[in-house]
């Protein structure tokens, strides 16, 4: 997401993150959300008040979305996040203060340094302070989705497994011997997706949706996962949440959280390995044939 220019982020691509939770994925997502409102108000204010951005931005996280339009486990999700935005920008603001005050608040560096900074409060924070929405369950999840990220400098290095290793981007977890090689294949899956009708493009550029539904659609995605790692696509070991926001940074879909999660988990992923007799064996050969041309 590059802010730096005098053009504001368009509505209509704001309104449909905002309505279809995307922004509230994770502490990345809602940095995004954040400075969107701050950029698109910078740039065309007379004055630089971020202090007052920041006192308008907790009083709105105050107030709980509640549109029947937006499914319950998304509303539980968007809730979740702005409890805890609220709760940072109650004890702990001046760290979004720190970022806002850079000149280079948009980068991704800057959202980084930021999300370390948010752990390193939440691991300070006495165990008797925790209040809803829990502090000790907050910093589990940023464990969950960012891991090494979260390490202090003098940590890097030190042998971490790429569990704890935090990507960016799909791509980065495929074989390749360079970034635009991995570009490339990520580049022609999704052309295999769209081909196949599995995926279509949406308003939002890089973005896709989903087109499979029912009770399999859950399964489809664990087993083109299991079947991109056993194919030899897949260059890491990662745990469950951290596929499931790799896959989230670039589908839509309408599968739970917990569950989307729960299909990538190792155990889960074991049980594609199947006979002919068992139903999701129809899943792993579907998939091997479609991406056999990768």
């Amino acid at each position: 997401m590059n802010l730096h220019s005098n053009l504001q982020y368009p509505l209509l691509k704001y309104l449909s993150e905002e309505f279809t939770g995307k922004f509230y994925n994770n502490e990345l997502t809602f940095l995004n959300r954040l400075l969107i409102l701050y950029h698109n108000r910078f740039v065309f204010s007379i004055d630089d008040d971020h202090h007052r951005f920041i006192d308008e931005l907790r009083a709105d996280l105050t107030q709980p979305v509640k549109f029947w339009t937006i499914p319950a486990y998304k509303r539980r999700r968007i809730n979740l996040m702005r409890g805890r935005f609220c709760q940072l920008l109650s004890h702990k603001r001046s760290i979004v203060e720190n970022l806002l005050s850079r000149p280079d608040y948009s980068t991704t560096e800057a959202k980084r340094q930021t999300i370390a900074e948010i752990y390193q409060w939440l691991n300070s924070r006495p165990k008797e302070k925790e209040s809803a929405p829990s502090l000790a369950s907050w910093k589990k999840d940023m464990e969950a989705s960012f891991g090494s990220l979260l390490e202090s400098p003098g940590d890097v290095g030190k042998g971490r497994s790429s569990k704890n290793v935090f990507y960016l981007h799909f791509h980065n977890i495929l074989t390749g011997k360079d970034e635009e090689t991995r570009k490339a294949k990520f580049l022609k899956l999704l052309s295999v997706l769209l081909g196949e009708q599995w995926i279509c493009e949406t308003e939002t550029r890089g973005i896709y949706q989903f087109r499979k539904s029912g009770n399999g659609s859950r399964l489809l995605l664990g087993a083109l996962y299991y079947c991109l790692n056993q194919q030899g696509q897949i260059q890491k070991e990662l745990t469950g949440p951290q596929v499931a926001r790799l896959f989230n940074s670039w589908l839509r879909h309408d599968i739970s959280p917990k569950s989307f999660e729960k299909v990538f988990q190792a155990e889960e992923q074991d049980t594609f390995n199947c006979s002919p007799s068992q139903t999701r064996y129809k899943y792993v050969r579907d998939c091997s044939l479609l991406i056999k041309s990768l």
